[in-house]
């Protein structure tokens, strides 16, 4: 079925739809909706996890979980500079239920997508569909500030060039990058052609991914209203805004 593109922006749809394509489904991280049995499981299965809010965007009421040292639990929000600590599942749980009642949540494994020096990355593809194919307008880097837990530039993250990701950030030989290139486009294009039938009106969307130690490429989620003012805009070089913006005349 169709779907309007202001009707729903819930994240579980869409990984439940990507999930049944063997074009998209091993970029996706383990991701469930939020309740008791699935966060237990998975608090025991991964070192870090984030819960999401299903239907939220930049990055507002994102928090991260993690195991720490001698049966610690660790939870911080995106807002929040500090961690708050637990030394009991039950205590844990109870606090997780407080912060994620108001709406529903999804649980995703945490992906170590970090720099050299260990600072939080994605990377955002605005695709558009130009004369009935999908295309890429241009992709960059989101930089977390330096401890946060979250990239958008809402919270103190900075948009970089892709290229300097790369070379001066994670140290990648010309061979790697064109590799992972080749990973992330593919990666884009399907997303983008598997999930546009259940959002025929749109003719545009953001694609956010991380990129590990081991450089697979993740699917973190698709957005639906993709906006380009706090990314693609604020890049030094404004060549790929500038195809964004020109992309956007002709897209259909």
């Amino acid at each position: 079925m169709a779907i309007e593109r202001r009707q729903v922006k819930s994240k579980a749809v869409m990984f439940y739809v990507l999930q049944s394509y063997p074009e998209t489904k091993d970029y996706l991280p383990h991701t469930e909706i939020l309740e008791y049995r699935a966060f237990r499981k998975m608090m025991e299965s991964y070192n870090k996890i984030y819960l999401k809010p299903d239907q939220g965007c930049k990055s507002k009421g994102v928090i991260r979980i993690e195991n720490a040292e001698n049966g610690l639990y660790l939870i911080r929000r995106s807002e929040s500079a500090t961690p708050q600590e637990f030394h009991k599942f039950p205590d844990l749980w109870k606090t997780v239920q407080l912060m994620t009642s108001h709406t529903r949540h999804i649980i995703q494994k945490g992906i170590e997508s970090v720099t050299l020096d260990q600072r939080n990355f994605d990377i955002r593809a605005h695709v558009l569909r130009v004369r009935g194919e999908w295309t890429i307008g241009g992709i960059c880097v989101r930089l977390g500030a330096p401890g946060s837990i979250v990239t958008t530039s809402l919270i103190g993250g900075t948009p970089i060039q892709l290229d300097t990701l790369f070379t001066d950030m994670l140290g990648y030989t010309e061979e790697d990058q064109q590799q992972v290139k080749e990973k992330l486009h593919d990666c884009i294009l399907n997303t983008a052609k598997k999930i546009s039938p259940v959002y025929p009106n749109n003719k545009e969307f953001g694609i956010d991914m991380g990129l590990d130690a081991e450089k697979q490429v993740w699917l973190y989620e698709v957005n639906t209203a993709p906006l380009v003012n706090g990314n693609f805009k604020l890049l030094h070089d404004l060549t790929l805004y500038e195809k964004i913006t020109s992309l956007r005349r002709i897209s259909k």
